[in-house]
């Protein structure tokens, strides 16, 4: 099991991991996982990629007690074990993957009961807008990211280069 951007000693739920896969009868799945702590989940507490097969955990659980992040661990590793053992066919949730949460002591559920979890600061941030206007006809698009192939139509039909102006704006303002 290969742990990347963890720094400090070995995790105390290596060992955890190690024995779920044993109990579930896939110890050869824990040479080839990999564990990721991203910044970048804020929406969801972790993800199971069954391509690789890694588990990207959210940065803000690591700081979450400890039978929290097991669960959440043993959830995404079920996932992880459920393809090893029979096929991506089966429903994520399904019921192959509940007799893994329970042989492992957990209770099966998708989802944690509301307010379980304190939600981090960062999942309240305000999405980044990009407004895209012409100089010459005054027309707006707005997007998620800047987009410098888009042109204005109007301007271009009439031999102009049609070229946009691109200002990130607030959610607020560019409604």
């Amino acid at each position: 099991m290969q742990i990347a951007h963890h720094a400090g000693p070995d995790p105390w739920w290596r060992q955890s991991i190690s024995e779920w896969f044993d109990l579930w009868g896939v110890p050869q799945l824990e040479s080839r996982l990999t564990i990721r702590v991203s910044s970048r989940l804020r929406t969801s507490l972790a993800r199971c990629l069954l391509d690789r097969p890694e588990i990207r955990i959210a940065a803000f659980l690591m700081e979450a007690p400890r039978p929290l992040l097991s669960e959440v661990l043993c959830h995404e590793a079920a996932h992880a074990a459920v393809v090893e053992l029979h096929g991506r066919r089966v429903p994520p949730h399904g019921d192959q993957w509940r007799v893994l949460m329970r042989r492992a002591g957990f209770e099966p559920r998708a989802r944690l009961p509301a307010g379980s979890i304190p939600l981090p600061v960062q999942t309240a941030r305000t999405r980044a807008l990009w407004e895209h206007r012409c100089p010459v006809c005054q027309i707006r698009r707005i997007a998620g990211r800047p987009v410098r192939r888009w042109r204005c139509a109007e301007c271009c039909a009439v031999g102009l280069a049609g070229q946009l102006l691109i200002q990130r704006v607030t959610q607020r303002s560019a409604v």
